[in-house]
């Protein structure tokens, strides 16, 4: 490999990262969220919404801890 193509492999970011929690334990907090949020609309409503809106909930708070370091309990 050429020292050029060296240089470039080292400046790019690392995109293969590990996530913070496991996808087997980001399933379960989904899982925990969407019933929270059928449980605030009495049950009511499609159960496909409530989990999408636990994703987006779930990953928000994944991403607001990987920018500070923390990860959330």
């Amino acid at each position: 490999m050429s020292t050029k193509n060296q240089e470039v492999q080292q400046l790019q970011p690392d995109t293969q990262a590990e996530p913070l929690v496991h996808p087997e334990e980001r399933h379960c907090m989904i899982a925990e969220a969407a019933y929270y949020i059928a449980e605030r609309q009495g049950f009511d409503g499609d159960c496909e919404s409530h989990w999408l809106e636990a994703e987006r909930e779930i990953d928000r708070a994944l991403s607001a801890a990987a920018a500070s370091s923390v990860i959330p309990d």
